[in-house]
């Protein structure tokens, strides 16, 4: 995510730069991508992944960012991303009365999450910003 704000504790461009994890939406736009803890989701007995679980926080869902807004540095491959989904509306009920609201999770390999990365055209090294909302787990 783009921040022009001055920050002189930077001194290429006087840029912040944000590196977060986000998925493309059917609209064209990108969401960022949130997580409510940053607990493993599961690990795979056959290899040594270690997924993390994020999902798009409706908050930021709306426009989402364009492209004057972010920049694309990486995109994952299906090595270290996979994806699921969960009923949303505390599953069958009054909110979701048959149960076909449903939200897509994101999984991501924590060595991608926790990792640092060379930006070339900066001259920076950067990390994942994770963003933490214990509002978006639910409790079933």
């Amino acid at each position: 995510r783009r921040d022009d704000d001055d920050d002189e504790s930077n001194s290429v461009n006087h840029q912040n730069i944000k590196l977060e994890l986000g998925a493309f939406q059917e609209n064209k736009s990108i969401a960022p991508l949130s997580t409510w803890t940053l607990e493993s989701a599961y690990t795979s007995s056959n290899s040594d992944n270690d997924m993390m679980e994020f999902v798009v926080d409706e908050e930021d869902l709306f426009p989402g960012l364009s492209a004057e807004d972010a920049t694309v540095w990486k995109v994952l491959d299906g090595s270290v991303v996979g994806y699921g989904s969960r009923q949303v509306g505390g599953g069958k009920g009054p909110g979701n009365p048959h149960g076909e609201e449903s939200e897509l999770r994101y999984y991501v390999d924590r060595r991608v999450v926790e990792g640092k990365y060379w930006l070339e055209s900066k001259g920076l090294e950067v990390e994942v910003n994770i963003v933490v909302n214990p509002n978006l787990e639910h409790l079933w």
